[in-house]
């Protein structure tokens, strides 16, 4: 009997701790040589490593090993749970131990294919979505509760840039934890959803609360309006977070499990669903609370909501794993705050002078926006999974195909716009500032992105939970500056 052993490749064993917040932690990295054994001419089954003896250095091997073959990502899967915390294990199959970085990274032709099939959608439903929270807007502006609470119409816009931003922070860390492969394990991924669920509803309270003082105090009401406009503010944050937190986990889910890339569609669909739904709700409740004023529903709905807020707070506190979102990540909010303020005085001024501007703004700003959420939601993955290491060859080409996707929805919306809204006059000097203004618009979130998520990580910061508000807030102040100087030159 004659026998031979021949190197055919190596394997690649990552060992990384992932936390349902997005956090990864690498603890182990070795690559394992695989051999394959010829006896009499004939080739034995290849020996795999033996998982336990590899793990054991590092305490894992007794935790309880699970394994799983998941053939969409090309590789074998191991999840291990102790103490509460998720861990996962890659064993990715390679040529050779020098072919580590072109597993690890995306092709030209991946990148291509996802960004232009998979973000493509997302922005045109995105569109959708703004023109539809438009609309609704524009209904419930109308209604009785807002001609008896002006305040409520100050509310909005806070409202709706604030609550924005934590479900584009849960969308971001939850898309990160999808590519990491926490949701391999069933048991993994409701954990990591039910912990940042948890958390945006925590936030969404501290939200409403804030919303509902700052619309008290800019719109000078009494003590009995006080109460409605708490109780509109929190309910409208924690109901309408509820039902996008929900769709934002469904879509990365379901979306990761199709073998589409959570980071391409998540955001784009949180910010769409998110502002129109908050804006039915906040009519349904407005108009059940402010009839109700002179009773003790408001302070009881106030009440309700503060209970639980106190329970979300002692939850989140006792999960060690995202304990720290209690403290953290509130000042890129009140950035975005401040500086959607400043967008929403400069339409206001503008609108009197040019009646079509506004309703160009939502777009504009919707689309370069969500586009640098995408990028920077791409790029904060690549970060965890590169342990830091920047890619530029694969973010540059995502630069240019985003950008070149941006440009003709911008140009379609605006052809829809013309048909629907004839009093907008669009002569060929506007198209051309139009388009400019928008191009330079989604490149200026491109770079705000990239940017933001490099220099939040070499400080220490995780980009899933602060990137997405300077985004958002630079987004809107940009594009109102840029959509007034395109009428102000054209006309």
């Amino acid at each position: 009997m004659s026998q031979e052993e021949t190197q055919v490749g190596a394997s690649v064993i990552e060992l990384v701790s992932v936390t349902p917040d997005g956090t990864s932690t690498p603890l182990a990295h070795e690559t394992h040589m695989q051999s394959e054994s010829i006896v009499d001419g004939a080739k034995a089954p290849r020996v795999e490593p033996n998982w336990t003896d590899l793990l054991s250095p590092y305490q894992y091997a007794d935790s309880g090993l699970r394994s799983r073959s998941n053939s969409s990502l090309g590789r074998s899967s191991f999840s291990i749970s102790s103490y509460g915390s998720s861990t996962s294990v890659y064993s990715i199959p390679i040529e050779d131990a020098e072919s580590e970085r072109s597993v690890r990274g995306k092709s030209h032709k991946q990148v291509v294919r996802e960004l232009t099939v998979e973000v493509m959608p997302a922005l045109l439903v995105s569109v959708a979505g703004s023109v539809g929270a438009g609309a609704v807007l524009g209904h419930i502006q109308g209604s009785r509760a807002f001609e008896r609470e002006p305040a409520l119409l100050v509310m909005v816009s806070v409202l709706l840039n604030l609550k924005s931003n934590i479900e584009l922070n849960m969308s971001t860390r939850l898309s990160t934890l999808a590519n990491l492969g926490a949701f391999t394990m069933w048991t993994d991924g409701v954990d990591a959803l039910r912990s940042n669920m948890e958390l945006l509803l925590l936030q969404a309270t501290l939200v409403g609360v804030v919303v509902g003082v700052i619309a008290a105090v800019l719109g000078t009401v009494g003590m009995g309006d006080v109460a409605v406009l708490l109780a509109v503010g929190v309910a409208c944050a924690v109901v309408g977070s509820a039902v996008v937190g929900v769709l934002v986990s469904a879509t990365v889910v379901l979306g990761h499990r199709a073998g589409i890339d959570p980071d391409n569609i998540g955001t784009p669909i949180a910010s769409s669903f998110g502002d129109m739904s908050t804006l039915l709700i906040m009519g349904v409740v407005s108009t059940g609370l402010v009839d109700q004023i002179h009773t003790l529903w408001p302070v009881a709905t106030v009440g309700a909501f503060a209970m639980l807020g106190v329970g979300l707070l002692r939850v989140v506190q006792a999960n060690h794993q995202m304990s720290h979102h209690v403290t953290s990540g509130y000042l890129p909010l009140v950035y975005a705050a401040i500086t959607s303020s400043v967008a929403g005085v400069i339409v206001e001024r503008c609108a009197q002078r040019f009646p079509s501007m506004p309703a160009l703004v939502p777009v504009v700003n919707g689309i370069g926006g969500n586009i640098g959420t995408v990028f920077a939601s791409r790029i904060s993955t690549s970060l965890h999974k590169q342990r830091g290491r920047f890619v530029a060859s694969e973010h540059n080409l995502s630069m240019i195909i985003l950008l070149l996707i941006n440009v003709p929805i911008q140009m379609g919306f605006l052809a829809l716009r013309q048909v629907f809204d004839p009093e907008l006059q669009i002569s060929a000097w506007f198209l051309v500032a139009y388009t400019v203004a928008t191009a330079v618009h989604g490149l200026s979130m491109l770079v705000v992105g990239r940017m933001t998520c490099r220099w939040l990580w070499a400080r220490g910061y995780d980009p899933d939970d602060c990137v997405n508000p300077f985004i958002t807030g630079t987004g809107d102040m940009l594009g109102a500056i840029l959509l007034a100087l395109v009428f102000v030159i054209v006309f």
